[in-house]
């Protein structure tokens, strides 16, 4: 729950090893010219390692034939790849993109089928929301740096999709930005705040939330009640 920025990238056709790992070289190059100035915390090596590729693992459901509303749940890991992390700031998810190229094949259940992956392709998302415990500016340096490298990375060739929740995106509409953040900061406080009650009434463990941290919390749970944001849930949980 929270602001999220979705995304895939797609190498330009015909796109072999050797350009993939330019492309990405070159994108690193970009996320570090954006730590120099100030615009993300970190920019670690890029990576082509085993631990690395996991981060760019799929999955795919597949309907098990005679059996309704039931799948097989299918991991797909890539075979190699390049994988770029970047940490944009405080509190904000690290932002991990790459270039991968994934099994032709794989085992559902008893059989190997082919997984329709071709080319050199990532997908992933990165949440912002919380990057918001520490001010407007924060966040707003957090969220656009994050989707100005995937433009970056549009710009290198990539054909690239992108779905933000804060949709600030494509129009670069600041005002919808901080109004989406604000209101969902008020639902996230409201729905923690009615399950911390539930806790403290019942004994329970105690619920865990980054929107706890933030220093309006009780203006914005209470923002959120008025709202109706959590009378839904308070109903559930009585």
């Amino acid at each position: 729950m929270g602001v999220t920025i979705h995304f895939k990238l797609r190498a330009p056709p015909g796109t072999d090893k050797r350009r993939a790992k330019e492309i990405m070289t070159e994108l690193r190059e970009c996320a570090d010219r954006y730590g120099r100035a100030g615009r993300v915390d970190a920019v670690p090596p890029l990576r082509e390692d085993a631990q690395a590729l996991r981060y760019g693992r799929t999955w795919r459901f597949v309907p098990v034939p005679d059996r309704p509303n039931s799948h097989y749940d299918v991991e797909l890991v890539p075979e190699e790849g390049y994988v770029l992390i970047v940490r944009p700031g405080i509190d904000c998810e690290t932002l991990t993109l790459g270039l991968c190229r994934y099994p032709s094949k794989a085992w559902v259940g008893n059989e190997k089928r082919r997984t329709g992956l071709r080319g050199w392709w990532w997908e992933g998302f990165c949440k912002t929301q919380y990057a918001s415990l520490h001010g407007w500016e924060h966040f707003r340096r957090c969220h656009l740096a994050v989707l100005d490298l995937l433009d970056e990375a549009r710009r290198l060739g990539c054909r690239v999709t992108i779905t933000d929740e804060g949709e600030y995106w494509p129009r670069r509409n600041e005002a919808k930005l901080r109004r989406n953040v604000e209101q969902m900061n008020c639902a996230i406080a409201a729905a923690a705040g009615a399950m911390k009650d539930h806790d403290k009434a019942t004994g329970s463990e105690g619920v865990q939330s980054p929107i706890f941290a933030h220093p309006q919390f009780e203006h914005l749970e209470a923002e959120g009640a008025a709202r109706g944001h959590a009378a839904a849930l308070r109903k559930a949980l009585s």
